[in-house]
């Protein structure tokens, strides 16, 4: 092939002038890398320091803002606070504490006019009766009334709002305080209950006049919420309410911003947020009143917190003005260095594409970098790689390359007319083609062209004959004139690469499949080996216990039906024994020596006991025996009602020697029904899990190991369901291999004793003969986790029928 670096010199300029294919001088190419990573540099540490900068003065800000609604609200608090404390004076007043209006009335009514922000007292019998220093005796009740009843409990409290019913029409804050008896300690609250309330009335206007006075700056507002969200201090008099005139809480605003506010209000939270309310951006600061259950927030406009921001933001704006002038200087520089630096060969892209071939590179990559580099390489428009099918007379466009602002073309095409092959007859003419698109690869995207058009002398058509039977095409299009000898040669040399790449591929993916398929099988085979050993050993075993605990059962059934009657005769000759040393306390001295002897005390108070340890060792092998023979029995053809306790508590006697003395177990039974199952395969089952969670907590070190059982009844959305809950604290494990722990053929005993068949099978034995549940989680979230911060929890779930 003649060398491309033999084509005219314009010719050169025109294929490379969009690209770095040249060697450049090294000094330009240092200082561009310099100068890129110098701006790359600045930009990144000025968006950083811009930020952290931001950050901070807007936080300070934030500070400061809340500092002083905090400030301006404990103001509230106390002014608040003044009120009760003035209420609860009177309220242990001798005046008052008479409950005598002819005596407290005259106290009272000069009393209103020394405070002068209480508009009238009013003094509550028990009964809800009242006398107001307004109107003196009501004709009304206010037994229902919520101040009333707090303050009946003894609690001095300010009520929400409410319309009075003394002073009609007119918005009021109740403030009451109990009166309790001249005979009681006023200090000691708790001595007994009041014999009545003493209640102030503070003007709504009056607590709207002290809010008002909180400002920040101008634009600002306040506005209090009561324990509902309900304004009952707010510029917009719509939104206030009151107990006797209620309103919509704010926690079901439309505006969710206000809502969220509101929602924190109400939760007694203190903070600073900002946010956008009614289109407006905002700081809200709030906190909560001690001396009340409402809650104060101050509104503040973004713009008068952030007027700080402005030099900062002027700062950025010229940095960011430098930064964009030094970017186009460098992009101005690259143009420069790039026009003088066209040096490039065809046989470089060549030789690319023979070391990918020789790396193993896969086909796709192979192919999509090639087009992209012609592409680029040639100025082409597109740059395409498609299968020809004869039998369709059609072409699948699989890879392309496309110039920007072209959209893609990938789909499979066809031409009008002509018989099969006529189309790749006309390709190799180069003659001028409409291909129409008559499916695309993905239906997902139904928005691709639906032509495309080969010009003649706009494109070059070459065939990429591979050893697969199947007739490749290299597609280079372009908008100028096209496919002169040198870019077809460049084409040509090309696609005979992609042949060689395309034919070694599919060598390469066969045997891969081959070997795939080999190993597959003879892993497939291994398990069953295993599988077939394993289900016959546990046979032949299940066989052996089975006889085993049959041949021990009566023997030790009737050792153990003997001591009790051989424990009663003892008793009665020990007791005869006695008799006998009653009647005659100087025995003979034949006698008397073998007393001595034999030490027939000691012997009269062991004797018993060891016949007790005898009738408990007994009992104990008579009990595993028992387990054992459940544990070994076959299986049932019906279901059955078992206790899950005894079925747990069979299992743990077996394993005792393996539990014992390391291991410490927890049980945590709840009381549970008979469940219906199969009792066998569910001994089983829980068996294979605790060998795993003893083996689990055996392995760690430098921990005590805890197991624990727990049992409860739950709710699920199918029904109510048993559930058996056992947890370790040894290692937790890995979430590669919790999600294939209950594959048949998944996590085998090699790693790390985390089961393999035997899990799968409980799971098959959980999930379709019982239809429950069978789930494990890993690290569990409960108190042994802290030991080894790890640990794991079985937890199985049987129907409850």
């Amino acid at each position: 092939m003649r060398s491309f670096a033999k084509v005219k010199w314009w010719k050169l300029t025109r294929l490379l002038r969009s690209g770095f294919k040249g060697k450049y001088d090294f000094p330009y190419k240092i200082a561009l890398l310099i100068l890129g990573a110098t701006i790359l540099g600045a930009s990144i540490i000025g968006c950083i320091s811009y930020h952290s900068v931001r950050l901070m003065i807007v936080e300070n800000l934030e500070r400061n803002a809340l500092l002083e609604v905090k400030q301006r609200g404990n103001k509230i608090d106390r002014w608040i606070g003044t009120k009760k404390a003035e209420l609860e004076f009177l309220a242990n007043t001798p005046a008052v504490r008479s409950m005598n209006w002819y005596v407290a009335g005259p106290y009272l009514k000069s009393e209103v006019k020394r405070l002068q922000e209480f508009q009238h007292f009013a003094l509550i019998d028990p009964d809800g009766s009242y006398f107001t220093t307004k109107v003196g005796r009501a004709l009304i009740n206010v037994s229902d009334r919520q101040h009333f009843k707090k303050a009946m409990a003894g609690e001095v409290y300010v009520s929400d709002p409410t319309i009075s019913r003394t002073l009609k029409k007119q918005t009021i804050v109740p403030i009451s305080a109990p009166v309790r008896s001249n005979s009681a300690n006023y200090r000691d609250k708790t001595a007994q209950k009041p014999i009545g309330v003493i209640n102030g009335v503070i003007s709504m206007d009056r607590i709207a006049e002290v809010v008002g006075k909180l400002e920040y700056e101008a634009g600002t507002y306040a506005f209090v919420l009561n324990s509902q969200g309900v304004p009952i201090v707010h510029p917009d008099a719509r939104l206030i309410g009151n107990i006797d005139k209620p309103a919509p809480s704010l926690l079901e605003s439309a505006d969710t911003n206000l809502a969220n506010v509101a929602r924190e209000m109400v939760y007694q939270k203190t903070g600073i947020l900002r946010t956008t309310i009614n289109e407006a951006k905002v700081y809200v600061a709030y906190l909560p009143l001690e001396q009340a259950e409402w809650s104060i927030a101050l509104v503040i406009p973004s713009h008068n917190l952030e007027k700080e921001l402005i030099p900062l933001n002027i700062l950025a704006a010229a940095a960011a003005i430098l930064l964009a002038a030094a970017i186009f200087a460098a992009i101005a520089a690259l143009i420069l260095f790039a026009k003088n630096g066209i040096r490039t060969r065809t046989e470089a892209l060549l030789h690319r594409l023979t070391g990918r071939i020789r790396a193993g590179l896969r086909l796709d990559r192979i192919l999509q970098t090639t087009l992209e580099e012609l592409g680029t390489f040639l100025e082409l428009d597109r740059a395409i790689f498609g299968w020809y099918d004869p039998r369709q007379d059609t072409v699948e466009f699989c890879w392309e390359y496309c110039r920007k602002g072209l959209s893609g073309r990938l789909g499979i095409f066809g031409a009008m007319g002509g018989p099969s092959g006529d189309l790749a007859a006309r390709l190799q003419r180069c003659e001028t083609i409409l291909l129409n698109k008559i499916s695309a690869p993905d239906a997902a995207t139904p928005q691709q062209p639906v032509h495309l058009e080969l010009a003649n002398s706009s494109y070059a058509a070459v065939p990429v004959l591979t050893q697969t039977n199947r007739l490749g095409y290299l597609f280079a299009i372009a908008n100028r004139r096209f496919a002169n000898p040198d870019e077809v040669e460049v084409l040509e040399a090309i696609a005979d690469l992609l042949a060689i790449a395309i034919s070694k591929s599919q060598l390469q993916g066969q045997i891969q499949d081959e070997l795939k398929l080999l190993e597959e099988v003879l892993a497939q085979l291994r398990r069953t080996e295993e599988h077939l050993l394993q289900s016959e050993k546990m046979t032949v075993v299940g066989q052996l216990a089975a006889g085993i605990a049959q041949e021990i059962y009566n023997p030790i059934n009737f050792i153990y039906g003997r001591l009790i009657h051989v424990n009663d005769y003892i008793k009665d000759l020990l007791e005869l024994i006695r008799l006998y040393s009653e009647e005659y306390p100087e025995p003979i001295p034949e006698i008397a020596q073998k007393i001595e002897i034999f030490d027939l005390d000691f012997i009269s108070e062991d004797l018993p006991q060891i016949f007790n340890s005898l009738k408990t060792g007994t009992d104990s092998i008579r009990q595993i025996v028992v387990a054992l023979r459940k544990i070994s029995l076959p299986e049932q053809a019906n279901k059955e009602r078992a206790n899950i306790h005894e079925s747990i508590d069979s299992i743990l006697l077996l394993l005792a020697h393996r539990l014992e003395p390391k291991i410490l177990l927890v049980k945590e039974y709840n009381n549970l029904p008979a469940v219906l199952c199969y009792p066998g395969q569910l001994i089983q089952v829980c068996l294979n899990i605790f060998n795993n969670v003893i083996d689990a907590v055996n392995s760690i070190e430098n921990s005590e190991p805890i197991i624990t059982i727990k049992t409860d009844i739950v709710e699920h959305f199918s029904g109510r369901f048993i559930a058996v809950s056992i947890a370790h604290n040894g290692r937790r494990i890995p979430p590669e291999i919790q999600q294939r722990i209950f594959d048949p053929f998944g996590p085998t005993k090699s790693m790390k004793n985390f089961t393999g068949l035997g899990l799968s099978v409980c799971y098959k034995i959980i999930v379709e003969l019982h239809g429950g549940h069978l789930t494990v989680q890993s690290p569990i979230q409960s108190q042994i986790e802290f030991q080894t911060g790890g640990g794991a929890e079985f937890i199985i779930k049987l129907p409850i029928v």
